[in-house]
């Protein structure tokens, strides 16, 4: 408008300016071209400027009136179209404000739709790896962080009904850590509970103000928590959910979203329990597979490795499968049999005695057992035993054993228990019994003798139970070759022996025991063995007297002969000990003598009475006598004993010790015997003794022993001088040998006395 204005005056002002230029240029020329004279001039020029004042008056009216109305309708045109525009403007600022309000709706909506198109997504994606995975444990954590991020939270949980169904126990957790795992909940009790109890998704949006919220610490930092069942048929054998430690509102696709989640999570944790549940069923019914094929492979290899003959029978006769045993020698070829009937191929007693218990097998389903026995055609004998166990109503399996090298054995052991293995002789047992079998009054006279061995313990601990055990099987054949041949010899244990000899009298029993003592006489001259018996008759010529009371009486006398024997048969035992250590070689070129003439010197140089050089010569002699029980690769190894050689040598002290306690002549000697290696420091054996509680004659025999022993050749090394072995005595002075007999025994050896 107001420029409109501005181009109405412009326009009148050059109008005007035109005209009054135009009138002031062409009016004083016209009145002068017309009138002369000056006054009228200045008349005319009064007028002209009053006409010009009017007529522009005029012309100024009437433009400007023309413009006013002009400009007055283009007001009114422009009020009514200022009017038009502001409504115009009106309308458009509330179409404008509607479609922003459109506007904002389509772009909540868009929001709304991709989050819905992201939650379907995140679903379909879900649903997906839910239904492929099929460990338990991994589904539950997947579970529980694709549950996290559609709720989008930090923090996810996920409880699991006990086996006992008595509570659900926090299995898996994402997040901060509110409550340990396996935490358990009861029913109604929190969230968790409430769902478990109602079945139905719970969503608290202001958990601090909710009455039955949980109290225990570790809840109270939850704003917003919510729960979703897992079902299972009717059960809820789950619960997860998602907490918010601040406030947050959950709309209802949030909730549709997590609920059809809460449906496939329900289903594919079904699906992983089930697949384990089979996995797991698979996997025992494979190790039951395998089990049985072990099992089959086993009874396959058992039967395959059973030696017996193995028939399938039917209750008609008819032989249906057989296995053959394994090196069994038969009569008969079954396989060629099978399908035949059993009278085709078995004797007629043996078909009858299977038929019978085939049908007592499957009437009272208790094996039946017999045996039989078959003859070969080159004439053998067999044995054998027969099983049958009913396998139904109408077959059984027989199993067939040879059992002729049984039946051989029962026979043979039948034998053994009546005899001695080590000597073949009868045993007591049998002698017993046919004591009393042999007390009728039809057998007059019996003699009965009885025999022991003398000395049998000595030699046992001297020559080991190898050499005793000899000397008894020696004395058996001695005993079984004075008698006859209806004689019953016996070994009644240890070296006892005793022989029955029905219808001999006196003069015969007499002659026996005679011929037996010279058999032991021989035999000692021959074998250099300590062998010497004791022997007892008895003779039993009347029916009041029973045959056990004549073997009391031969047994009486043998021990009374025993008696009387007992020291000259252990002499002669210990001298034969003793000549057989020197038929060793190890007490050759004088030894014994040697040492018995310097334990004399030294005993006289010591002060010692006279009286007691018999027993110090003795000593000298029988020192050693323990080594007839140390074996030969012990005795002359050339090199060093070790530690097991050593211990072994180490105990003939103790078994001279015994050897001499057994003979009257070396009972006297026989403690110093034990105690010869006995060293002065106490370094000796077997007691390790020491000083003055050595007895003197050994610690005067260590030291005559030792000189000895190096001045003369031994197995393992050459003689030593008389120089070096005084040297070494003197050097072991004070720790093995007495440093005062030491001195004395030098001077009773120095070569110049």
């Amino acid at each position: 408008m107001k420029s409109q204005n501005h181009r109405v005056a412009g326009r009148v002002a050059v109008i005007y300016a035109i005209v009054a230029g135009l009138w002031i240029i062409f009016s004083d020329k016209i009145l002068l071209l017309f009138v002369q004279d000056s006054a009228a001039i200045t008349d005319l020029q009064t007028a002209k400027g009053w006409f010009f004042v009017l007529s522009t008056a005029a012309m100024l009216f009437w433009l400007v009136a023309r413009d006013l109305a002009t400009i007055g309708r283009s007001e009114e045109t422009l009020l009514e179209r200022n009017e038009a525009l502001t409504q115009a403007n009106e309308e458009l600022t509330a179409v404008e404000e509607e479609l922003r309000q459109q506007f904002d709706q389509l772009c909540t909506s868009q929001g709304k739709i991709r989050r819905q198109n992201e939650c379907l997504q995140t679903l379909r994606e879900t649903a997906f790896a839910l239904m492929h995975e099929l460990d338990v444990d991994a589904l539950l954590r997947l579970i529980v962080e694709k549950a996290a991020a559609i709720g989008e939270s930090s923090h996810a949980y996920l409880y699991i009904l006990t086996d006992d169904g008595q509570a659900m126990e926090l299995r898996i957790v994402t997040g901060t850590a509110i409550r340990e795992i396996g935490f358990r909940q009861k029913p109604d009790e929190g969230v968790v509970g409430k769902v478990w109890a109602s079945g139905r998704p719970l969503v608290i949006q202001d958990y601090n103000h909710w009455p039955e919220r949980l109290t225990t610490a570790g809840f109270d930092v939850i704003r917003t928590s919510t729960g979703f069942p897992l079902i299972a048929g009717k059960q809820v054998i789950g619960v997860f959910g998602v907490n918010y430690f601040d406030h947050r509102e959950l709309d209802e696709n949030e909730r549709d979203l997590l609920g059809s989640f809460a449906e496939l999570a329900s289903i594919a944790l079904v699906n992983a329990r089930l697949h384990r549940s089979l996995r797991e069923e698979l996997a025992e019914r494979r190790k039951v597979e395998a089990s049985l094929q072990r099992q089959q492979a086993r009874t396959q290899g058992i039967l395959d490795a059973i030696p017996d003959l193995i028939l399938r029978i039917g209750l008609d006769g008819i032989l249906r499968e057989q296995k053959t045993g394994i090196d069994m020698p038969t009569t008969v070829n079954f396989q060629e049999n099978v399908g035949r009937h059993l009278r085709a191929f078995t004797p007629p007693h043996v078909e009858k005695q299977v038929v019978r218990c085939m049908r007592r097998a499957v009437a009272t389903r208790a094996t039946q057992q017999f045996d039989y026995a078959v003859t070969a055609a080159d004439g053998t004998e067999y044995h054998r035993e027969m099983r049958i166990v009913a396998v139904g109503d109408d077959e059984v399996i027989g199993i067939v054993r040879d059992i002729t090298r049984r039946r051989q054995m029962e026979q043979e052991l039948g034998q053994m228990a009546l005899t001695d293995q080590a000597t073949g002789l009868y045993n007591r047992a049998y002698f017993e019994a046919e004591l009393q079998r042999l007390s009728d009054k039809r057998n007059l006279p019996v003699g009965v003798i009885v025999a022991d061995i003398d000395g049998l313990k000595i030699i046992n601990d001297s020559l080991g139970h190898e050499t005793g055990d000899k000397l008894i099987v020696a004395a058996a054949a001695m005993v079984a070759a004075c008698c006859g041949a209806n004689d019953l010899v016996a070994h009644l244990g240890g070296g006892e022996f005793a022989v029955i000899m029905p219808g001999s009298d006196a003069a015969a029993v007499q002659a026996a025991c005679e011929h037996l003592n010279r058999s032991v006489v021989d035999y000692r001259e021959t074998s250099q063995m300590p062998l010497s018996l004791s022997v007892g008759m008895s003779i039993r010529t009347n029916g009041n007297d029973t045959l056990s009371d004549t073997f009391k009486a031969a047994d009486r006398n043998m021990y009374r002969e025993k008696l009387h024997s007992k020291q000259s048969g252990h002499s002669a035992i210990v001298t034969t000990l003793a000549q057989a250590l020197e038929a060793r070689d190890f007490v050759t070129d004088g030894h014994a003598d040697r040492l018995q003439d310097l334990m004399e010197r030294l005993a006289l140089a010591a002060g010692l009475p006279s009286s007691d050089l018999p027993d110090l010569r003795l000593f000298g002699r029988f020192h050693d006598i323990g080594k007839v029980g140390i074996p030969d690769h012990i005795l002359f190894k050339p090199g060093r004993l070790d530690e097991e050689e050593f211990a072994i040598m180490k105990r003939h002290c103790e078994i001279g010790y015994r050897i001499a306690l057994a003979s009257p002549e070396l009972a006297p000697i026989a403690d110093w015997i034990l105690k010869h290696q006995e060293w002065w420091n106490g370094g000796g054996y077997p007691l390790g003794l020491a000083g003055e509680d050595i007895p003197l004659p050994c610690r005067m025999l260590a030291i005559v022993d030792a000189y000895d022993a190096m001045t003369n050749d031994r197995p393992y090394r050459r003689a030593m001088s008389h120089e070096q072995a005084v040297a070494e005595l003197i050097r072991c002075a004070g720790s093995q040998f007495d440093a005062r007999l030491v001195e004395q025994f030098v001077k009773i050896i120095h070569p110049e006395k």
